[in-house]
């Protein structure tokens, strides 16, 4: 409720301050479901069937001069446990960035990545790259094209653990003593800083995550080449290194692939990631990868890459097929199974607002698969 509260209260913060001369409104909302329908476990040598969730799903955006707002949230059928259906609800993203001045800018929950962490293919951004948070995030404009921010992470759950404390509070428990009590150390106040470049030919990104805590400390640098420094119009390339001083750093939320119970990601210590792009008024190739150089997380994968091509068969008909692979580099037993998947997709613009779509889904680790055949309306505008 609370995340709701916040939401909402961020898109009205937004046209209150916009006049209705400069608001842009942007909205979707898409019926559709997304998970595995076949699941097949060598193991127990079956397969079952599972229903698909079906999710509907809101996004509004205002963007003005002063005042910009994003809620997203998602309402899903389903069977929890697996014989009674119930209802859920989730906000899945909100914002809120309000610009007093031209110079700084105010922003609550807001991710501002570096574009050379994109990850076309899965839809989001390298972690790493985040020079904002889900906290509280203070942007200032010193010159032309380049933002510096300042961060402080929290949660908006209202619960002990996302509290960022600012006098040291004992707050971590790291474990109990003789009588079976927690013992908690102190905790440094959590911030984070970087800055984004934006040239016509090229975009140059820094981050630095948990500056004061040595254990959790994440840098990373990016560089994107739109249009490769204006000489290749159909073509962009971006790329970038991240560090981490945690235990185990994870790209994305740990689903690079994911149809069913076959899912996984990349962790690392040190992690290079790349992507490329290139578009045509009739074809869309795309490609990415995240590479870990120094950690031996038995868990997750070592090695990510996927490609997809898109192409229109007719007019407002377009076909995408992807490829992704997950690979353990460093099991030298190879107890942990390389992950593939393909995919094939088909949208059709009804109108300049409607959309239909229908993809096949397969994932594979070893003798274990599942399949997924995700279908959607959407309207937009």
């Amino acid at each position: 409720m609370k995340k709701i509260i916040s939401s909402l209260a961020a898109l009205a913060l937004a046209s209150a301050f916009a006049s209705a001369d400069d608001i842009k409104l942007s909205f979707y909302n898409k019926l559709y479901e997304e998970d595995a329908i076949l699941i097949h476990s060598d193991e127990a040598d079956e397969t079952t069937k599972d229903f698909p969730g079906i999710k509907e799903r809101m996004q509004a955006e205002v963007t003005s001069e002063k005042v910009d707002a994003l809620v997203k949230a998602t309402v899903t059928l389903d069977d929890y446990d697996e014989k009674h259906f119930g209802l859920q609800g989730e906000v899945n993203d909100w914002y809120v960035e309000f610009r007093p001045i031209d110079k700084i800018a105010l922003g609550m929950h807001t991710g501002i990545f570096a574009d050379g962490s994109t990850l076309p293919i899965y839809d989001d951004n390298v972690n790493a790259a985040n020079i904002g948070s889900d906290g509280f995030t203070v942007s200032v404009f010193p010159i032309e094209n380049l933002r510096f921010a300042v961060t402080a992470p929290f949660s908006f759950d209202g619960s002990p653990e996302g509290v960022n404390w600012i006098d040291g509070n004992k707050n971590e428990i790291v474990g109990e003593d003789e009588d079976g009590n927690p013992i908690r150390e102190d905790e440094n106040f959590n911030i984070g800083f970087g800055a984004i470049y934006d040239h016509e030919l090229f975009q140059i990104g820094a981050s630095v995550q948990d500056v004061a805590d040595s254990d959790q400390r994440q840098i990373g640098a990016y560089i994107n080449l739109p249009k490769l420094f204006g000489k290749v119009e159909p073509l962009t390339i971006g790329a970038g290194f991240a560090h981490s001083e945690a235990v185990r750093a994870v790209v994305g939320d740990a689903d690079l692939i994911s149809v069913g119970p076959i899912e996984s990601c990349v962790s690392y210590k040190d992690l290079l990631s790349a992507y490329a792009t290139f578009e045509t008024e009739k074809v869309t190739v795309a490609a990415e990868m995240a590479y870990n150089l120094g950690c031996d997380d038995e868990t997750f994968y070592d090695f990510y890459s996927a490609a997809s091509v898109s192409f229109g068969i007719v007019e407002n008909l377009t076909a995408t097929a992807t490829g992704k692979i997950l690979v353990d580099l460093k099991d030298k037993d190879e107890t942990q199974k390389n992950i593939t998947m393909g995919a094939f997709a088909l949208d059709y613009d009804l109108n300049e607002n409607n959309t239909v779509g229908a993809e096949f889904d397969i994932a594979m680790r070893d003798k274990d698969w599942a399949i997924a055949v995700p279908v959607y309306w959407k309207y937009h505008f």
